[in-house]
């Protein structure tokens, strides 16, 4: 069973070592590895730390292993794009490579949709490269599905393609 709850700025170091870790996996070949290998664990865990707690409307979930240890987070709030309106964004959903395929991306994503739907928002969204079949297939599973808007990114001077998925969500109480 996996078992979410809100990130702290403990997990921060957690939290910096899953990022970096998870990029490098999940986007080799799909952005300059450059890039990749110049990425930090310090440097994002100290993002982290500027930025942990989360402040309302915006979550941050953590999932756990037994020993209360993050495995993945998954991270969401109002659109950035679509302001104002009731339009959420997932800003970042990663799950440490050792527990991919384990249940906990579709964990932490389904609480970030109660905890959104609970907030008030009735849609959401979020970009993925274009590229990136398996996360795409992730999400559809999930019932996210293409709208159909696209853009362009630029990355250490390559431009990567992003395509916009999104999901009605739920707007009921937690119980």
């Amino acid at each position: 069973m996996v078992t979410t709850r809100p990130a702290r700025r403990e997990d921060a170091d957690a939290l910096g070592a899953i990022h970096v870790t998870t990029w490098r996996s999940a986007y080799a070949g799909l952005i300059p590895q450059g890039h990749l290998d110049g990425l930090s664990p310090e440097r994002s865990a100290a993002r982290w730390r500027e930025h942990l707690p989360c402040a309302p409307p915006e979550t941050c979930l953590v999932a756990v292993d037994p020993q209360d240890l993050p495995t993945g987070f998954a991270l969401a709030g109002p659109h950035r794009e679509d302001q104002p309106s009731r339009a959420a964004e997932l800003y970042s959903l990663y799950v440490h490579p050792q527990h991919a395929r384990a249940g906990v991306g579709t964990v932490l994503l389904a609480r970030t949709q109660e905890l959104l739907g609970a907030a008030g928002f009735v849609r959401a969204s979020l970009w993925v490269l274009t590229s990136n079949q398996g996360a795409r297939r992730f999400y559809e599973r999930c019932g996210w599905s293409v709208d159909g808007r696209t853009r362009v990114d630029v990355l250490d001077g390559s431009p990567l393609h992003e395509t916009l998925m999104t999901t009605e969500l739920l707007t009921s109480e937690l119980s």
